[in-house]
This record gives C-alpha cells, structure tokens and sequence, in this order.
C-alpha cells in the first residue's frame, strides 16, 4: 500500500515534533548567522583536517570554533541544500533525484514517484522563509540548484537578496562557455532577474562581494542577517587565478600515493585517527603512480594543483568576509557554520563531454585552471581528498557523504577540540531556528500542509561536550539505486556497483574506512538495520524492491514506495 502525504505528516509529526520545542538554550535572541558552504569539498581538504592545502582562515575558524568531525551531507550537491534549507530527508524536500539525473536516466519526462522531482516540493517550508518571518534580512549568494520555476527561485523561498547561478554550477571566469555540459546554460539571477557579470567576474570573488555589501545592508537596517554563501568552489571546471596556482606550482610532482599518505599521517599526529590507523592510504581502482608516463604524470599534477588553488582562493575569499564583520562589529555575535554539502567529484566528464571540450576550450598544459580551460578532478585525487574515507560523491561510502563542518560563535561558543557529535545536514535548519529563538512550523504553514522538521537541534551538545546524545539517531541515503543507513556505530550498505556482495555491514568505530564486512559475521545486527531501514523508507517515502534494496521510482512500475513488499 502507497503512504499518502497525510499518513506521512502524522506519522513524522508524532516522531519529531516534540523534540522541536525549542527553548532559547541562553543564545542571543537574534543571532547574525553566516552559512559557508563549499562545493565539492573533500573531508581532509583543509589543513586543520590533515590537508598540505593552505587555508589559514578556516583554520582560524576551527582554532576559535569547533570542528565537527561526525558530520553527514547527502552523496550529492542539490539534495543536500534541499536538506539545509528544509530540515527534512531530500526525498521529503523532492530531490530524491538530481534533476540532471532524472532528466538522463529518465529522458522524455517520463512520470516519477513523488518525492524524486529533482526540484524542491511545495510541502516544505525552507529556513529563509522562516527567518524572514522573524525579521532577519535574509541573503543568498552562490548557487541555488533547488529549481529553476519562477515560484522555485530563491526569492520566492524566503531570500530578501540573491545574487545566483541557478544550475549546478558554472565557469569560474567570464567567457564563452560557462555550463558546465553542453546544452547546461548557467543562468545568473538577481532576485529573479537577469544579472550582467562584470568583465572580470571571477566566481569566489564576485559571490563574496555581494555577501560583504549584503551584511552591511542588514546593519545599517539595524536587522539581524542569515546569509547562505553557497560558493560553486571547489566544483569543476577547476579555475583559479594565477596568483593561486603559481603558489602550488611542483607541489604535487610526488603523486597521489604520496599525498595520501602524507594527509593520513598528519590526521594521526593530529589525533584525528588513531594512532595504529594503517600508514598507507588506500586509493581504490587507481594505477600506481610510477606506471604513469611522465607526461601523464604532469598533468595529473597540474590538476591537483588546480583543486588546491581553487581551495585557497575560497579560503582567502572567507576570510575577506570574516575581516569585514570584525570591521564592522558585527563578528562576536554572528554565528558562523561552515561545512561541504558532499564529498570530492571524482568523475572524468572529460571523456564523456570531449567533442565538446576539444572545440571550446584550452586545455594545454600551460592554460589547466586558466580562463576558458575545463578541468574536472580525477579519480584517484579524489580518494586523496576523501581520505581517511573510501568513497566519493555521488556514493554512500563515508568518503561521498562525511564532510568537514565547523561551528564558530565568539559570543556564546568557547574554542574547544574536536567534536563528535553525530550530526547531519537536516539538522543544520532546526540548530539554527533554537539560536534565532524561532519555532518550526509543525504540519502547515501559512495555510498550506508541510512535513515537519525531521531534523533536530544539537546546540546543545555542540556547545558543551558534557551532554550526551540520550537518542541514538538513525540517519539513511539513497542515491541512484545505492543505499546507507547509520545508527550508531553501525552502518548499513549496499552499492549498485558491488551488487554482488548484496548488503554489507561496517562498524564505523574501528573501522572508518568501510573495509571489513561484517554481514557474515554479524548477521543479527544486519537484520536490526535491515528493519530500521525499511522503517526508515516508509517514513521518507523511498521505493524499495522485495529485497529493500532502492527500486526504480517511477510510477508505472511500482507502487511500493517505501513499503518493501
């Protein structure tokens, strides 16, 4: 039998809304709050998580703050902003799907199950809405990706000011070419208007711009702000100017291998690992380094130095934005989260796309990373950046979905080491609304029925790693016939690609890396999550086949959504 959206209301309103009775916790009553958000950003891409990368103020940021070091996105870009704003699972938000994906594996607009439109759904309400109603000015700069409709756009859902690009993602400098595919436009908005880049437009620049006279806009206003900076860095094509890629010029002449292991060891000596974590770091389906040519070799090396100079140019960007707050006094109550909304990119859209590539662009070795080059990230530097983790994005290995977070507020949140609270993106929106002192809108807002936030405030033990997480939570993901759930130190697993296997189960706590498949081992533990997953399904909507395994969420050929009979 199909759960109908009412059925689903009731049922996430019974499980979730009394935890979301939220008291102010002694936080400010309005808050300035500063979302960063990188694209594409790798769990060790920062030097404070073990990367060679520079970047000094985010380090900052974590030296002053907290870093998070059990954080969970989604396996991809748009359903986890749609997670953000939303509080709720991305098939509840409706992107059980990317549109770029259904519009690929489902050409002709052939019909979906409710819940993967691969655009956000009217049955939820996103936290600008609601921290608008509160009277913060409300600020987006950066991508949107949640919907191209007029009615979708960011200034129909809650944002005061918005400065976007309304695809995935888009060249970092001005020229001819600026989608990301052939036939992907890069549409830039300004409040749903058409928006004339500057000449010299460069992305990470131009987005934090707009960020800095935004917040001084609220200021004058006497308003409390939110400001999402959606950056499209580290996103491909991988650009940056030259100032930043002459910094990391020969710096990754070692190779992969090398970097891995090299990231590995300053985790361990930052007590990140453990110190009898395994030296060497694992690069899956990747060739050794010494069997590439030496031309191959070059220009592998030129790709990640690339990738660094992108992650240094967003960090310098960062802290132009953070300066100016202190400039301004507006920094020690602003809180400040940073986070990825996924891991690494790791596909080589070179090949996929190369026509199309050979005919606009320049990529000669002395032209990677320059203006109208096209350069995406390569499997095996991927690995590297998701280390310590196997995976990357658009897969439910931890390397595809734990990213790097970090917490700052100078008022109320004292410097302290790392934090391990389990934590998800859906509960960035409601840790969020308890600081603002604004309650979430239970099952209907401003006439219309909405799912409840699923997500739940962890100020509290974020600020105070006293408290105890009293509910062990479970957390799921489904992406593209591939499936994860967590629950505790247990993790739930199957992959399309390892199929075979059928479903694995890893403990988390001694082993990180998903390397030891517990299912034999420890098969009444994997019957518990199997029962938690298909509970987990039914509530968010996701179609299953007989095996619980994800099914094809098209209407004509199932109507077992969630229901795994």
């Amino acid at each position: 039998m199909k759960t109908t959206f009412r059925q689903l209301l009731s049922t996430a309103a019974l499980v979730v809304f009394s935890a979301l009775s939220i008291p102010a916790s002694g936080a400010n009553a309005s808050p300035n709050i500063l979302l960063l958000v990188a694209d594409d950003l790798g769990y060790s891409d920062i030097g404070a998580f073990g990367s060679e990368i520079a970047t000094p103020h985010i380090d900052s940021l974590v030296s002053q703050g907290r870093m998070i070091t059990d954080f969970y996105s989604a396996p991809s870009c748009s359903p986890t902003r749609a997670m953000l704003l939303t509080g709720n699972d991305q098939h509840l938000a409706g992107l059980g799907l990317m549109a770029e994906v259904r519009k690929r594996r489902f050409p002709g607009n052939v019909p979906v199950l409710p819940g993967y439109e691969g655009v956000l759904r009217h049955q939820v309400v996103t936290l600008a809405q609601l921290l608008n109603d509160a009277g913060y000015k409300t600020i987006l700069s950066g991508k949107w990706h949640l919907g191209k409709s007029e009615d979708l756009q960011p200034q129909n859902q809650g944002f005061e000011q918005s400065w976007t690009v309304q695809e995935g993602g888009s060249a970092n400098f001005k020229q001819d070419e600026m989608g990301l595919f052939p036939n992907y436009p890069a549409t830039f908005l300004h409040n749903g208007e058409p928006l004339e880049l500057p000449e010299d437009f460069n992305a990470t620049e131009y987005y934090t711009d707009k960020l800095i006279a935004s917040t001084e806009e609220a200021r004058n206003e006497g308003r409390p702000f939110f400001a999402l900076a959606a950056y499209t860095a580290p996103h491909w094509p991988l650009q940056a100017p030259d100032r930043y890629l002459e910094m990391y010029r020969g710096k990754y002449d070692e190779g992969y291998q090398a970097i891995a292991d090299a990231r590995i060891g300053r985790m361990r000596e930052l007590g990140l690992l453990p110190e009898d974590f395994p030296e060497r770091a694992v690069l899956d389906e990747s060739p050794a380094w010494e069997t590439l040519s030496a031309a191959e070799q070059q220009r592998s090396a030129r790709e990640m130095e690339v990738y660094a100079a992108m992650v240094t140019q967003l960090d310098t960007e960062i802290g132009r934005l953070v300066e100016h707050l202190k400039r301004t006094g507006q920094y020690e109550d602003t809180f400040i989260m940073f986070m990825s909304d996924n891991g690494p990119e790791s596909k080589d859209y070179d090949r996929r796309v190369g026509d199309w590539i050979a005919e606009n662009f320049d990529n000669s070795l002395d032209n990677l990373g320059r203006k109208n080059s096209f350069v995406t990230y390569p499997k095996a530097w991927a690995q590297v950046s998701a280390q310590p983790f196997r995976g990357y994005k658009q897969t439910i290995q931890e390397g595809g979905i734990r990213v790097p977070a970090i917490i700052h507020y100078p008022a109320k949140l004292a410097p302290g080491g790392p934090n391990e609270v389990f934590m998800s993106v859906r509960d960035v929106m409601p840790t969020l609304l308890e600081l603002a002192s604004v309650n979430p809108p239970g099952i209907e807002y401003q006439g219309r029925s909405v799912y409840p936030v699923q997500g739940r405030s962890r100020w509290s033990a974020l600020h105070d790693a006293s408290v105890q997480d009293q509910e062990a939570g479970v957390l799921g993901w489904e992406v593209d016939g591939s499936a994860a759930l967590r629950k505790g130190p247990l993790k739930l697993v199957y992959t399309v690609k390892e199929a075979d296997t059928g479903w694995q189960l890893y403990d988390l706590a001694q082993d990180p890396g998903e390397r030891n498949n517990l299912a034999e081992e420890r098969p009444a533990e994997l019957s518990r999550l199997l029962t938690e997953w298909q509970h987990y399904a039914q509530v968010n909507n996701i179609a299953l086949n007989d095996d619980l395994t994800p099914a094809l969420p098209l209407i004509e050929t199932t109507s077992k959504a969630g229901t795994g009979q």
